[in-house]
């Protein structure tokens, strides 16, 4: 049995017309060096996302949205934007590197099947 619960044009829509602000996206390419074994991190230029952005000040619940640990903020961006874990983000000057991300599906289908992912939830730690 399959429960909708948000769609991605109905998400989507929430960001563009009501409560989405414009971030600053850094993608992060890591590499793994053969001979020392440390990754490196590189960063792609910018891209301006639009997406739900919320400082720890704000009552979020972490751990009943799946986080491990309390971060400065929360992120819920389009999944077609592709936030990823260690990615950066800037809002408002800050800069803030994404610490956990994990899709989030519209659907919840206990066949497995459906399950198509709507946004990204993000927990942000500033960066010093």
């Amino acid at each position: 049995m399959a429960n909708a619960l948000i769609s991605v044009a109905d998400f989507n829509a929430i960001l563009d017309q009501f409560a989405g602000r414009q971030v600053a996206h850094y993608a992060v390419t890591l590499t793994t060096s053969n001979i020392s074994g440390h990754e490196t991190a590189t960063y792609a230029a910018s891209a301006t996302l639009k997406a739900y952005f919320m400082k720890y000040k704000n009552p979020w619940d972490f751990q009943k949205a799946g986080f491990i640990e309390k971060g400065d903020a929360v992120m819920l961006a389009k999944a077609a934007d592709g936030v990823k874990k260690d990615d950066r983000v800037v809002v408002d000057t800050e800069t803030y590197k994404v610490r956990e991300a994990f899709n989030v599906p519209g659907t919840f289908d206990s066949t497995g099947s459906g399950t198509t992912a709507v946004y990204t939830a993000c927990n942000l730690w500033l960066e010093t």
